[in-house]
């Protein structure tokens, strides 16, 4: 069974909460994060812990069966920690993104709200896009969002997609992620492509593969600024403009939280 702490808190909160969104906004997290968040906790015990009705959330006699053991299990864990537990966001990112972003919007977080913490998962940006929309995170930094029912898009800012080389490249071998859509597009539209290339499915080692000349190497103009690497935009061949997104549901963004978040990655994302 996979029951997590937060699962409980989630409950308890709601519990003692008339509705979902006064529990929401105690919780600090959107409504619909919420809502699937008891759902997956009524699927792992196995019966229904709320009546939702018109008037709001009425505990079921299997809910009020298990209130008092999560109460203690979150009594217990309080005193373990000896202290008040941050709030806590779940923010996803594909890793190549997290390497531009996170580090200064961490330190802008900390020092706007150091009450704010942040649990971090890293996927495909398409897979973080899905993870949003299933409650399984609060926020997505995503490349090329698609819009999906109930979540926003606010975009943060604009990357580009190129082809490098080094003075150092030795070869004509083109370096490239194989399931990267970007350097599809660019392949499919570039008259010079080389005839043989090197699949990579990660851009870092991309980055290092092109800096030591194995060949021309497609990659994010943030990703190669990110690595510091000593290489040059291939005069001629084609690019592609990517958008960096913040996805969530609207509530995030109702609070002043969301809004400091949002505002943060903005001045983080440095062209």
């Amino acid at each position: 069974m996979k029951i997590t702490f937060k699962d409980l808190e989630n409950f308890v909160t709601c519990a003692e909460s008339r509705t979902l969104s006064e529990a929401s906004e105690k919780l600090q997290m959107a409504q619909p994060s919420l809502s699937l968040g008891i759902k997956k906790l009524e699927t792992e015990m196995g019966y229904p812990l709320f009546f939702r009705s018109k008037e709001g959330l009425k505990i079921t006699p299997q809910g009020k069966m298990l209130l008092p053991d999560a109460m203690s299990a979150l009594s217990h864990l309080k005193k373990i920690k000896g202290q008040d537990s941050k709030i806590k966001y779940r923010l996803g990112c594909h890793p190549s993104v997290g390497m531009f972003v996170l580090g200064d919007f961490l330190k802008i977080m900390h020092k706007e709200n150091p009450e704010i913490d942040f649990e971090i998962k890293t996927a495909s940006s398409y897979e973080v896009n899905k993870m949003v929309a299933k409650g399984d995170i609060d926020v997505g930094i995503v490349m090329n969002p698609f819009p999906l029912q109930g979540l926003i898009i606010r975009y943060i800012g604009e990357d580009e997609v190129a082809v490098w080389e080094s003075k150092k490249r030795y070869q004509e071998k083109l370096i490239f992620h194989p399931n990267m859509l970007q350097a599809t597009s660019i392949i499919s539209r570039w008259k010079k492509v080389p005839s043989s290339s090197i699949d990579v499915p990660d851009l870092e080692l991309i980055a290092n593969l092109t800096e030591s000349g194995a060949g021309f190497g497609i990659l994010p103009k943030q990703v190669v600024k990110a690595l510091k690497m000593n290489l040059e935009i291939v005069a001629g061949a084609p690019t592609f403009k990517d958008k960096l997104a913040l996805v969530c549901y609207p509530e995030i963004l109702q609070y002043r939280d969301g809004q400091l978040i949002f505002e943060s990655l903005k001045k983080s994302f440095k062209i």
